[in-house]
């Protein structure tokens, strides 16, 4: 029963639409399938080292205001510099996915980065860990909890990026340069909301 419970409230993190999402979206959208599912991945880790924080009692550490200062500021300039990157971006459809090859691993350093220096990924994830503590009573339900909400945000993420792929067909270069404009506009505003958040 945890684990039906957890996968369905992972599976319903997919309204909580963020910067990543829109990571996710361009990644997948310019560079296909293993693009977007390098990000995913990048998410994932980075929400499993949140658990982790949660698990071995360090959650205090992330939620100290100095802390959520420098980890927002950090985030905030991630947003900054890919939301500027997005504006300046030109949109390329990519054909030959061999010559970007070496770039998953940029990908994914790109959704753990933006996903883990964002606070308030911190504050869900105590939320959903106190939450699993106080509805379970023994460790082992609590894990397997844990466990099947990240199996069903990674899930939604994977769902995302391959539903993307499907509309890459009806994807024109134009479109995409104003699609790149309008999460460039949007990163800014996180980037901008995030630092005025923390300040």
């Amino acid at each position: 029963m945890s684990f039906v419970e957890g996968f369905v409230i992972g599976l319903a993190m997919i309204i909580f639409v963020g910067p990543v999402f829109f990571l996710l979206l361009n990644s997948s959208f310019q560079y296909g399938i293993k693009a977007g599912v390098s990000v995913a991945f990048g998410i994932i880790l980075s929400d499993v080292i949140c658990v982790a924080l949660c698990y071995y009692g360090l959650s205090s550490f992330m939620t100290a205001t100095q802390n959520q200062f420098w980890i927002g500021i950090i985030g905030s300039c991630i947003l900054l510099v890919l939301g500027i990157s997005y504006l300046l971006k030109k949109a390329i459809i990519t054909k030959d996915l061999s010559m970007v090859s070496k770039k998953w691993s940029t990908f994914f350093i790109k959704g753990f980065s933006v996903n883990f220096f964002n606070p308030f990924v911190f504050i869900v994830w105590i939320g959903v860990f106190k939450y699993g503590q106080q509805k379970y009573n023994d460790t082992t339900s609590v894990l397997v909890f844990l466990t099947a909400v990240l199996i069903g945000i990674l899930t939604t993420d994977l769902l995302k990026v391959f539903l993307s792929e499907k509309l890459k067909r009806f994807i024109s270069e134009y479109r995409l340069s104003i699609f790149f404009k309008i999460t460039g506009v949007v990163l800014l505003v996180f980037s901008f909301r995030l630092a005025y958040l923390v300040w």
